[in-house]
């Protein structure tokens, strides 16, 4: 990347008539790398026993994507799961002893 900055700029110069290389700074987002919070759900759950044809009939990963605003890491996402079944009867229903 050095070597195209260096590059661009002897190209820049020559051609400049101004002789002036000026650099825009532009920030740039970083997403997290990490796994999605409804992907950590759903781990959980099929490490609990629960189908992954049950989480894809019931569309549990997206309810949960959709209500759960906490951090994502999979203690939090333990702890709320039974918050997420109180409001979710299909939740609780598919949940239910496994989670």
């Amino acid at each position: 990347m050095n070597l195209l900055k260096r590059l661009w700029r002897v190209i820049v110069l020559k051609t400049s008539t101004v002789g002036e290389v000026i650099e825009e700074v532009t920030q740039v987002e970083v997403e997290e790398t990490g796994e999605p919070c409804g992907e950590l759900f759903a781990h959980l759950c099929r490490e609990a026993g629960v189908k992954q044809q049950t989480l894809d009939n019931t569309n549990l990963v997206e309810l949960f994507e959709d209500w759960y605003s906490g951090e994502c890491d999979e203690q939090s996402i333990r702890d709320c799961i039974a918050d997420f079944k109180a409001e979710y009867p299909v939740a609780n229903a598919k949940l239910q002893g496994k989670l």
